[in-house]
């Protein structure tokens, strides 16, 4: 009898493992130059979780992770309508950052222009909608769209900087800033085409 159990135990569990679907897809981003990877697993039939990572190119260059969460309208993780939140975090480098730049005074002293070289961290989330169509084949297409926010990056100039120039490590501070929400990794629409096989 013991035996007969174990036997409809496992054979309960491995259908279950084997019910469920997941998905590896991938993109490219246009507008700020990426290259993403997504792994999506499937859980009871309108639920789904996963993770989006993400590698940019340009500018504020490095990777980005992002776990997300989706809930799909018609019942069925493989296809159709779906809401999705997510939260993630990056680690960049300064776009305006020169590693071999420093800043030589009148009186011959050399001061360091930028406070900390290297890269930082940025923390954020999204809220979207999207479809997904999965062929018989097992090709995916999906399409998110929504909106995110992500911390900016963090003053990088020098005081000495600043004092000697009146405020140009604020100013050039704000172009980051301001570049980094319009063209870069935190720009506030989320949209994401992907394709991708399911297994």
């Amino acid at each position: 009898m013991k035996k007969i159990i174990l036997l409809l135990f496992i054979g309960a569990l491995s259908f279950n493992v084997s019910a469920q679907s997941n998905s590896l897809t991938g993109g490219l981003g246009l507008l700020n130059a990426k290259v993403r990877i997504q792994f999506e697993h499937g859980f009871g039939d309108m639920h789904s979780t996963g993770v989006n990572l993400g590698y940019y190119l340009e500018n504020w260059t490095g990777p980005r992770a992002e776990a997300f969460y989706r809930i799909y309208f018609g019942g069925d993780n493989e296809k159709g309508m779906f809401m999705q939140a997510s939260a993630g975090a990056g680690m960049f480098s300064f776009a305006l950052d020169d590693e071999g730049l420093e800043f030589y005074e009148d009186g011959g002293v050399t001061y360091n222009i930028y406070n900390n070289q290297g890269s930082w961290t940025t923390l954020g989330g999204a809220i979207a909608l999207g479809g997904k169509m999965t062929s018989r084949g097992g090709f995916v297409f999906e399409s998110t769209m929504g909106f995110q926010i992500w911390t900016a990056p963090p003053s990088n100039y020098s005081d000495e900087y600043n004092e000697y120039l009146y405020t140009a490590g604020d100013f050039a501070n704000a172009v980051e800033t301001v570049g980094y929400y319009v063209v870069g990794p935190g720009f506030p629409l989320h949209f994401q085409v992907k394709f991708g096989y399911n297994f």
